[in-house]
């Protein structure tokens, strides 16, 4: 439809010009020449919610239901027909499949929980060798006894002549 105000072509579902806001449902009533009444509103109002029913099945079932003729009246009735029998198959096939999928959780629940915990405690005890592997030598192969290790007074001064001499010996390489 072309709005009568600027010329812009709109689609027919518009009821606004998208330029200018013309109102363009109005222009088509006065163009028609027949204003609606009761019936005919209600009767929209109908194509316009079976429409949206439809529009699950048929994404262009509610743009047709902005036309006026009888053809397309009687083309959303049989959408929201098959629409209502497309929801029917799934809902028997929903009923079937519910109780189904119920009773195979309630079987497999407890067996996926096991063997997730024995996963989990597989893990642990695998993590656990692994940390014992990499830790520092066991006490008890070495003991400790007191006064048995040299204290670092000793270890410096029992090692501080050859500390020297390796220090002197470098200085004379280098000149």
């Amino acid at each position: 439809m072309f709005c009568p105000t600027c010329g812009k072509e709109n689609p027919r579902e518009r009821k606004f010009c998208s330029a200018c806001g013309t109102n363009l449902e109005a222009v088509t009533q006065a163009l028609s020449g027949s204003a609606e009444g009761a019936f005919s509103k209600f009767d929209s109002a109908l194509d316009q919610f079976i429409a949206r029913y439809a529009e699950r099945v048929f994404k262009n079932a509610p743009s047709e239901s902005l036309d006026p003729r009888l053809s397309s009246s009687w083309k959303i009735l049989g959408q929201g027909a098959l629409t209502s029998f497309v929801d029917l198959i799934l809902f028997s096939l929903i009923w079937n499949i519910l109780p189904l999928r119920f009773l195979m959780l309630l079987v497999t629940t407890p067996i996926r929980l096991l063997t997730r915990k024995s996963s989990k405690q597989k893990l642990a005890t695998a993590e656990l060798e692994k940390q014992k592997a990499i830790s520092l030598p066991d006490p008890a192969v070495r003991p400790w006894i007191a006064g048995s290790a040299t204290s670092v007074t000793e270890h410096t001064t029992a090692n501080l002549p050859d500390y020297i001499q390796t220090r002197e010996s470098k200085a004379s390489k280098t000149e």
